[in-house]
């Protein structure tokens, strides 16, 4: 057994060290970029356009390749824009919100002359961030989220459905954004529950009901909705990803995280003054009215790595920018910025002709004056270096997830329980950990044997707690709510 466990731990080494020595998908091999300009991915119907009726309007995305490229498996980005849910310079007081901002068109370029297929996205716009009262500023931005995650899942079909068009491998592929592109890739990583849109704080406090409403817009994948709501595009494919690349966006509860789901690689500013990086409260800048509590970076990054879904990233990297991320945080998967002046989207520049940008301004706007060009693209340089080495070890050498296979083996009910919770296991249980959302321990047992043993909660405070169950085959990771 220890032979055994040598020579694969050897070959895991030599096929790792293999993948990250290749140039292709790690640096620029290409100098040419082919850019397919306003491809269709779809329709679906946009309340905002002319309220109250739904209207349908196309959904169009640009596709970036690289030019005179001859491989027909490459793997594929589908990024999706900034510019807080509003139309550019519409009630956005940014000059950004479509598939051309300067940071999309530059990472998609990047990506391209890197070997990938890159994909910048447009997705239905809308929220009403004036509205007098706080359940309709929440129940229109949470509607705005789960609307451009059903946008992303319909590209995401679209791209697989046309795959030999394009020339991708459909197993390989990430979904990501800037700001609240962010929101809608960590949706879509992470909202797979209809539950998870019952939590109190989604909820309207006159009907009780969900403020999204799924039986009108349709369920995750864009499906089952009302007649003159919804169009389910692309059918006939799975929306099925391997990653999650986020830069500064956040997540609806961090709750909604569960072990098992796909790596999210993060980047973020300590100072952004629209997106917090920790769990805080959404602000509608114009108004300083609030929104929603929303979790942002570092907490997802933290939970993500308690859950064990970044493990891959733990140990497999020394190189420059992984040191700098670890200097600056202990959680997998997570790039930190600091300072006031790399707060809101420092990857970011700004059309100096825009009619969002003040006369003499340079590349700067109002949530970001200290931008820059060469600044934007150093930090684009830094995304690319850490990004690229993980996605791509990552899809290449993770098969199955052993963290799953573990999970399959252990059982955890009633879930959610105010009394009394079974762990039952088929691996011998060595200890086991419970901890809340802050991370600290609030209950541990050493059972160290097979079954069933119990965890009483009816001491706990509600709210959702992680439990770690260390078993003689490695650890196994369940969430639990305590009512």
């Amino acid at each position: 057994m220890k032979k055994t466990s040598l020579l694969f731990f050897s070959m895991a080494c030599f096929m790792l060290t293999t993948a990250l020595a290749q140039t292709r998908y790690i640096d620029k091999v290409f100098t040419g970029v082919t850019v397919s300009k306003n491809v269709k991915y779809g329709d679906n119907f946009n309340v905002y356009i002319t309220p109250p009726t739904p209207v349908s309007q196309p959904l169009m995305m640009d596709v970036y390749e690289p030019t005179g490229d001859t491989v027909t498996n490459r793997p594929l980005i589908i990024l999706a824009h900034a510019g807080s849910f509003l139309p550019k310079c519409s009630k956005n007081t940014l000059p950004l919100g479509d598939k051309e901002d300067s940071t999309m068109v530059e990472m998609c370029r990047e990506f391209a002359k890197r070997g990938y297929v890159a994909v910048s996205m447009d997705y239905r716009l809308g929220w009403n961030p004036l509205a007098g009262a706080q359940e309709d500023r929440i129940g229109t931005i949470m509607t705005a989220v789960y609307l451009s995650m059903q946008d992303m899942k319909a590209c995401v079909r679209y791209m697989k459905l046309n795959q030999s068009t394009y020339g991708i491998d459909s197993t390989k592929i990430c979904v990501g954004g800037s700001n609240s592109g962010g929101y809608s890739a960590l949706a879509y990583g992470a909202l797979t529950d209809t539950n998870e849109l019952w939590l109190l704080k989604f909820l309207h406090p006159s009907t009780g009901k969900p403020l999204v409403n799924i039986h009108l817009w349709g369920d995750f994948e864009g499906d089952n909705g009302t007649t003159g709501y919804y169009n389910y595009n692309n059918p006939g494919a799975s929306s099925k990803i391997s990653m999650v690349l986020n830069l500064g966006g956040a997540i609806g509860d961090s709750s909604w995280q569960e072990a098992g789901e796909v790596p999210i690689i993060s980047f973020h500013g300590e100072a952004d003054s629209l997106t917090p990086i920790n769990c805080d409260i959404v602000i509608v800048a114009a108004t300083g009215q609030p929104v929603v509590e929303v979790c942002g970076s570092r907490k997802i990054s933290e939970i993500a790595t308690r859950l064990g879904n970044q493990t891959f990233f733990d140990n497999n990297f020394t190189d420059a920018y992984t040191n700098s991320a670890k200097s600056k945080t202990s959680f997998s998967g997570f790039m930190p910025h600091f300072g006031i002046a790399n707060g809101y989207e420092p990857w970011a520049w700004y059309d100096q002709n825009s009619p969002c940008i003040a006369p003499g301004s340079g590349y700067g706007s109002a949530a970001n004056p200290y931008a820059t060009k060469p600044k934007a693209l150093a930090y684009i340089d830094t995304i690319m270096g850490y990004f690229c080495p993980r996605f791509i070890a990552h899809t290449t050498y993770v098969g199955v997830n052993e963290t799953e296979n573990i999970n399959d083996k252990v059982s955890v009910y009633p879930n959610p329980s105010s009394d009394i919770i079974y762990i039952e296991s088929t691996l011998k249980v060595e200890t086991a950990v419970l901890y809340n959302l802050n991370g600290s321990a609030v209950w541990n047992g050493s059972p160290n044997r097979t079954g069933t043993f119990q965890l009483n909660v009816s001491n706990l405070d509600h709210g959702i707690y992680f439990l770690s169950i260390q078993t003689e085959k490695g650890i196994a990771r369940k969430k639990i709510a305590v009512n």
